[in-house]
C-alpha cells in the first residue's frame, strides 16, 4: 500500500480517495478507520467550557456518580451522556465496554495481564491500569478478535 498526502490550501475541507484494485478486507479497515477519526463527542471542562473530543483521542469512558466522562492522555471531560449512549456511538469505533462503568478504546491498550477472580488487567498507553470485570472478559476478547478461551 501507498500512501500520499498533498495539502491544498483551496480546499474548504479535507477530502480523501482510496484508489483500490479491489474492494477487500484492507479497503474496508480503511474506511472505517477515516470515518472514526472525524467522530467526536462534546465534552465539558471543569470551567464549564464545551469543546469538541475526538474519539481516537478517548482512552476510556468512565461513569462515576452519575455522570460520565471522556478520558484521553491529558485532560477528562464531562459528556452529557449515559454509558447506554456512549456504547451504542462507540460501538464500531474500536470501542468496547470492560465493567458495568468503564468502556476502553482498544487501540489504547498496550498490555493485558491477568488478574484474581478471573479479571484481566489492561495498561493502557497513558500508562494507566484499568480492570476488566469477569463479567465481561468474553465481551473484551471478542472485541479485540480473541476467540475462546485461550
Amino acid at each position: 500500500m501507498k500512501l500520499f498526502v498533498r495539502e491544498n490550501q483551496n480546499l474548504a475541507e479535507t477530502e480523501v480517495e482510496i484508489r483500490c484494485r479491489e474492494r477487500d478486507g484492507e479497503v474496508e479497515n480503511l474506511i472505517s478507520a477515516i470515518n472514526s477519526a472525524s467522530n467526536v463527542v462534546i465534552g465539558e471542562k471543569e470551567s464549564g467550557d464545551k469543546v469538541p473530543v475526538y474519539l481516537t483521542k478517548v482512552l476510556y469512558f468512565e461513569a462515576v456518580d452519575r455522570n460520565v466522562y471522556a478520558c484521553t492522555d491529558s485532560d477528562i471531560y464531562r459528556v452529557r451522556k449515559t454509558m447506554y449512549d456512549i456504547e451504542d456511538m462507540v460501538a464500531n469505533d474500536h470501542f468496547v465496554r470492560i465493567s458495568k462503568s468503564v468502556i476502553v478504546n482498544i487501540r489504547a491498550v498496550r498490555r493485558i495481564s491477568p488478574d484474581s477472580a478471573r479479571r484481566l488487567k489492561l495498561l493502557l498507553s497513558s500508562g494507566e491500569w484499568v480492570v476488566v470485570s469477569r463479567n465481561y472478559v468474553e465481551d473484551f476478547r471478542r472485541g479485540i478478535g480473541m476467540k475462546g478461551d485461550s
